[in-house]
């Protein structure tokens, strides 16, 4: 969408028949910098809007224990169809602007008070591009397009800027950021299980699991105490399980042991009490006292 604007030499992303010149987001960070609070602001930008592109697209509101922004685009002069995927894709990134501009001038992380997110879009694609950056409800087939942040945020209030004019490449930025933070919490939340699934399937070295995943060692050792784990610890419940599992299946222990890559039976045996407090011999017997 930067590039957009930037290339055009259009602020409306080339979706509106009147093109925006550059500098009128400038325009409308500065206005919003004038408020006191979260639902000042949004009302500033409300009536800024609606100004600029002269009609009554934007509303906000209170309902239902939420603080609402409203986009109905119904009427709005689309350079293109309203009812295309130009037009959703379009409303939907300026969403994702508006809520990355709101951030910026508050200070405040503003994503855990989004309660829903709605689109005309008819439906959600298995590939839904903008729409998969929030992480909170998101509703397809509404009337309007809607940003509804809970009700407690209204009177978070306007952080002051320190220099005298805020850009429009700040809100971008600011976007780039809150994708960077979730792919890293998301990363680190899904690399222990893409670590126990290549252990499962026989790569036990730490450093050619590292490479498999595309980081260093330090990053991988470092990413997976952020998620309270350890590569040894994964691979003990890996091999742990394996091992459980094919013992319960009649497996002799012998032929577990050489499965799992063990030099021998004892060695397997040490690490099997290690994790269970048992021996192999007695989790078996074990099992068959529970058959009997």
């Amino acid at each position: 969408m930067q590039d957009m604007t930037e290339s055009a030499h259009d602020e409306s992303l080339g979706m509106s028949q009147r093109a925006l010149v550059p500098g009128t987001t400038d325009f409308v960070i500065d206005i919003l910098f004038q408020a006191n609070d979260l639902e000042d602001a949004m009302k500033r930008a409300a009536r800024t809007y609606n100004l600029i592109h002269g009609g009554y697209f934007n509303e906000v509101t209170r309902r239902r224990g939420c603080l609402v922004y409203t986009i109905d685009d119904r009427d709005f002069p689309y350079a293109f169809p309203s009812d295309s995927e130009a037009a959703y894709s379009v409303m939907e990134g300026l969403l994702i602007f508006l809520h990355a501009m709101l951030t910026l001038i508050t200070g405040t992380s503003l994503s855990q008070y989004v309660r829903c997110v709605r689109s005309r879009r008819p439906e959600r694609a298995a590939h839904d591009g903008f729409l998969s950056f929030w992480e909170s409800s998101v509703r397809c087939d509404s009337k309007s397009y809607a940003l509804e942040y809970d009700l407690a945020a209204a009177s978070i209030s306007i952080r002051k800027p320190r220099d005298q004019l805020v850009k429009a490449s700040a809100v971008y930025d600011t976007v780039r950021k809150m994708i960077a933070a979730r792919e890293h919490r998301v990363a680190k939340n899904d690399l222990a299980m893409r670590v126990v699934g290549l252990i499962h399937k026989g790569i036990t070295q730490q450093s050619i699991v590292a490479k498999e995943l595309g980081v260093s060692v330090a990053t991988l050792r470092r990413r997976l105490s952020e998620a309270n784990t350890s590569f040894r610890d994964l691979k003990n419940k890996s091999l742990n399980d394996s091992a459980k599992l094919m013992l319960r299946q009649g497996r002799p222990v012998v032929t577990v042991a050489e499965s799992l890559k063990y030099v021998d039976v004892r060695s397997f045996s040490r690490a099997f009490k290690s994790w269970n407090g048992i021996t192999p011999a007695a989790y078996i017997a074990r099992l068959d006292g529970n058959d009997t």
